[in-house]
């Protein structure tokens, strides 16, 4: 029989996050196919050592061929698409066994954390080892249209299993990648101009690159996309709030914006802070709970099925912190020493929450005296 799963991935130049891949790994996976672009330091001794099949595939600018390489040299069952700066987690053999020995399903959604401190969302990583599914795009490659295609075909579901990735490749500087992808994205726009993530991703390039006007020209075809049609894409609400900062770090007024982008996407939690903030500026201190409140009451046991991903400091410490400073305002200093001592419960390393709350205490006791 061949072996259950393959660990799929592609590399240049990532001895920096290779071996702490390849580790979580180890007694997990059956075979790890290891594709090289063309790296020049460590990387493929790494994989070497780790007992990966090594394949050289000259770069070409193009992800999905190079991603396609490692598909057709794996021979499990089943394959996790993995990145070298990622690593899989909270897993072991017995439970990637009981998943998939017998599973009827075409693939899996996965848990997938973009930093490590941010909330999960479900990516589509786990799939069966099947010529159909192939990726497309010369980057943000997708396999989702194929892998829906083969299920349809098939009459075979999608599920969600709780194996989960996560991801460390955006720290330090980026702006050797962002040189190499922006041609790229370019490209992969003349072929799909309404591939509205390839857009931003290209708006936060060259904002990086110190091109903001292009950013916010880039982001204001997102946007005005978007005004088009009922049901806007999610992705549409990252553009958004990367429109209104810049706007904002101008001096202009962005309300209008913010009170439009909440209209369609009146549950995302970015906007919602953003909305929030706006308010205490204008000392709107009680809509800026009911922000803030919105932001709280989110289920987080559903979100990673609904997305999108969240830094936790903001739907944990920063809107707790926050109301707590709002109810403070308004007097009502029992309610914010209880809402200080929530932000103390997800920062416990911050000694001023608890300072803060002891404060709000007092003013309530003297008060309450009075």
């Amino acid at each position: 029989m061949a072996p259950l799963l393959t660990a799929a991935l592609i590399t240049r130049d990532e001895s920096k996050f290779l071996e702490g891949c390849l580790e979580s790994l180890v007694g997990i996976v059956d075979e790890i196919v290891v594709v090289d672009t063309g790296s020049v330091d460590d990387t493929t001794a790494i994989a070497t050592h780790f007992g990966a099949r090594l394949f050289h595939y000259p770069w070409n600018g193009d992800f999905a061929a190079a991603r396609n390489q490692s598909l057709e040299a794996a021979s499990g069952q089943w394959i996790l698409y993995i990145d070298a700066d990622e690593r899989l987690v909270n897993t072991d053999r017995a439970k990637v066994e009981q998943l998939l020995v017998g599973a009827n399903e075409v693939a899996f959604r996965i848990l997938f954390r973009p930093r490590p401190t941010a909330t999960p969302y479900r990516e589509y990583r786990l799939w069966r080892n099947d010529p159909r599914i192939r990726f497309e795009g010369v980057i943000h490659e997708k396999v989702v249209p194929a892998i829906h295609r083969v299920a349809l075909d098939d009459d075979r579901i999608i599920a969600n299993a709780d194996l989960m990735l996560v991801h460390l490749g955006y720290e330090g500087d980026q702006t050797k990648k962002h040189h190499r992808n922006l041609p790229l994205l370019r490209q992969q726009l003349e072929v799909e101009p309404d591939n509205l993530f390839a857009r931003h991703h290209l708006a936060r390039i060259l904002e990086a690159l110190g091109e903001p006007n292009e950013a916010e020209d880039e982001l204001t075809k997102v946007v005005t996309s978007s005004r088009l049609v009922s049901i806007p894409n999610p992705v549409a609400s990252l553009s958004y709030a990367d429109l209104i900062r810049l706007r904002s770090s101008r001096g202009e007024d962005t309300s209008g914006l913010v009170d439009e982008a909440l209209q369609k996407f009146p549950e995302n939690c970015v906007l919602l802070w953003i909305a929030a903030r706006q308010a205490m500026q204008r000392s709107a201190y009680e809509e800026a709970i009911n922000y803030l409140d919105q932001i709280l009451a989110t289920d987080w046991v559903t979100q990673p099925d609904d997305g999108p991903s969240y830094d936790q400091e903001l739907v944990g410490e920063f809107p707790w912190s926050t109301k707590a400073l709002c109810l403070f305002r308004l007097g009502r200093y029992a309610d914010a020493a209880k809402a200080y001592a929530m932000a103390a419960s997800f920062a416990p390393g911050n000694p001023t929450y608890r300072v803060k709350e002891e404060l709000a205490a007092a003013r309530a006791r003297r008060f309450m005296i009075q």
